[in-house]
């Protein structure tokens, strides 16, 4: 009788853990595996830019997922700009990242652009809540 209980038990426990198994494959979750910095084609190191201004920003954040997914995000700005929420389904590959970018034209010859210091955030909004912000310093010559 005790090992037809431990026996049911041990049924059940292993049913609940396919479940969750299971419930990971539908509700994927997503991570962020890197960012960069692109100024004017180029890769701004160190996320620092110096040369002629205005310039074209080129940020690049890569999102990994163990299964597709669709995920809801958006970006935020250092002087308040910001984006709606945009959908986008990732098809991932054997973990590697799925590149998603933002283009922020900036920096036109005025001294309030000649150092400037500013940030460009994503959020995740769905399937899991992640932020990540790429710090950067602009120096227009």
């Amino acid at each position: 009788m005790k090992f037809a209980m431990s026996k049911r038990l041990v049924v059940i426990a292993l049913s609940a853990v396919s479940m969750l198994a299971v419930a990971d494959a539908a509700y994927g979750q997503v991570r962020v595996g890197g960012w960069s910095l692109r100024a004017n084609g180029q890769v701004a190191k160190d996320f620092q830019y110096t040369g002629p201004c205005p310039v074209d920003l080129k940020f690049g954040w890569g999102l990994i997922s163990p299964h597709p997914t669709t995920a809801a995000y958006s970006f935020q700005r250092s002087d308040g700009g910001h984006t709606s929420n945009q959908r986008e389904t990732f098809m991932p590959q054997a973990s590697k990242s799925v590149p998603i970018y933002y283009d922020w034209h900036l920096g036109a010859n005025t001294p309030r652009f000649a150092n400037f210091t500013g940030w460009v955030e994503l959020r995740i909004e769905s399937p899991n809540a992640d932020t990540k912000r790429v710090n950067f310093t602009l120096h227009c010559q």
